[in-house]
């Protein structure tokens, strides 16, 4: 029989606390510079429990990552008949917090392209996740089942791209004029595609 850890039971609520305070602190300050000892002084939590609930750095880091992930440009609340996913998914990701999420996504992109194997998996699975997502969704309104990863595909990449020209240009006018002649687009194409 495994014997049970009295103190780990007693403390196992915080470990979500404590990793929503490290994700907030990766929001602000980046990966790049992350440590245990940062994090714990940033989280206000002892160096100690963050090696209690993650085991090392890499083990926090990989968390993060996940959760970071999993936020970036989806809509787990968004009801399946919303009328206009795509531009429910663009509000978010361009409002102020889907912003700081968006950043830090793209930032791990850029480290997974740069060798990082296990951030290189994470992300990778993370788009292929989206990507599922989405088309499943296009499935359900009409899109052809054989054609909808490529088309969800089309979109997850439009919508990153145009939110890391908003990122990193400022110029909201241009871009949202951008988005809003894609999502034209789409809907055009859905119209007469789909139907």
């Amino acid at each position: 029989m495994e014997r049970v850890d009295g103190r780990k039971l007693r403390f196992q609520h915080r470990r979500g606390e404590v990793l929503a305070a490290a994700t907030e602190h990766a929001l602000e300050e980046g990966l790049d510079d992350l440590s245990l000892r940062k994090v714990a002084q940033s989280v206000g939590v002892s160096h100690a429990t963050l090696v209690h609930h993650f085991a090392s750095k890499d083990r926090l880091v990989a968390e993060i990552v996940d959760r970071v992930l999993a936020e970036t440009l989806s809509l787990p609340d968004m009801p399946r008949d919303d009328p206009d996913p795509l531009r429910a998914i663009w509000r978010r990701a361009t409002s102020e917090s889907g912003r700081r999420y968006v950043r830090l996504f793209v930032a791990i992109t850029g480290r997974a392209m740069y060798g990082d194997p296990a951030l290189a998996t994470a992300v990778a699975a993370s788009m292929r996740q989206r990507n599922d997502l989405i088309a499943a969704g296009l499935v359900r309104y009409g899109c052809p089942e054989s054609e909808a990863q490529a088309v969800a595909t089309s979109l997850m990449s439009t919508l990153r791209g145009l939110l890391v020209d908003l990122l990193a240009t400022g110029d909201e006018q241009r871009v949202a004029a951008a988005f809003d002649d894609f999502a034209a687009d789409v809907q055009r194409r859905a119209l007469n595609a789909f139907s």
